[in-house]
């Protein structure tokens, strides 16, 4: 016996509406995770780089200025009323320290981590988290701050290379209850109306914050640095050992203007 066409539940102009606009939602989820863990690659990438930089070239840098800062200040003890030697001294100086204090802020523990190589495993949990928690599919203002501080531990957990602390992170919001939608397909419409916007606005945010970190100069010695890599070179090393020449012939100079100064007493 067929059913009366009558008993068919008709969806209603809401309803339809809000079936297109989750579906729409479903596909800017998947574009902000990947956009998400794109941006958050390459800021680790680039801090990974940092560190290693100052671990390998920057320390050398440091001895080089501090030598060149000793010279300058020799040679402006020679001659107390020239200005320029002794504004020359004073610049090498504030170079020296700065170079120190670069390499300072970097521990022991941070020198000797690996270089920032994500499994694809730890890329889908990030993908899988961001997708559920990203602070921008919020319906209001105060879960979206509960899922900032969230993002915050993600973001940190992911740098770290903690799979079993992302897999906590997911399975801890999974059942909480900020992860359960509201009620009434016309709040939900809303909702994801000002959801879609939100998410559309971060992921331009993202692309503008790329744009910008692919500017900078450690973006740039990146891509230098990877393609030495390619080409079985380590530019890092041999940033390093151009210096090592130079930090050579800063001591000879050094060393010479030192002996001078003895002889001539």
């Amino acid at each position: 016996m067929k059913k009366s066409h009558s008993l068919i539940k008709q969806m209603t102009p809401e309803e339809i509406e809000l079936k297109k606009k989750r579906a729409e939602l479903s596909i800017l989820e998947d574009k902000l995770a990947l956009k998400e863990l794109d941006l958050t690659t390459l800021q680790v990438g680039l801090e990974d780089l940092r560190r290693r930089y100052l671990r390998i070239v920057g320390v050398k840098l440091a001895r080089l200025d501090d030598i060149e800062a000793q010279i300058a200040e020799i040679l402006a003890s020679l001659e107390p009323e020239n200005e320029k030697t002794q504004k020359k001294a004073k610049q090498n100086r504030t170079q020296a320290q700065e170079s120190a204090e670069a390499t300072g802020s970097i521990t022991e523990e941070e020198y000797e981590k690996e270089p920032f190589k994500p499994s694809d495993n730890l890329k889908q949990l990030y993908r899988d988290l961001a997708k559920k928690i990203h602070p921008d599919l919020a319906p209001d203002k105060n879960a979206r701050e509960r899922r900032h501080s969230y993002m915050q531990e993600v973001n940190k957990a992911y740098s770290e290379r903690n799979e079993e602390r992302l897999r906590s992170l997911l399975n801890e919001w999974e059942n909480s209850p900020d992860s359960v939608s509201g009620e009434g397909p016309g709040a939900e419409l809303i909702r994801i109306i000002r959801q879609i916007a939100l998410v559309n606005n971060r992921i331009k945010a993202i692309s503008k914050e790329m744009k910008n970190l692919k500017k900078s100069e450690l973006y740039i010695l990146k891509m230098k640095v990877d393609k030495f890599q390619g080409e079985g070179r380590n530019l890092l090393s041999e940033m390093a050992t151009e210096v090592d020449g130079k930090i050579e012939d800063a001591n000879t100079r050094l060393k010479n203007i030192k002996q001078r100064i003895k002889k001539s007493e």
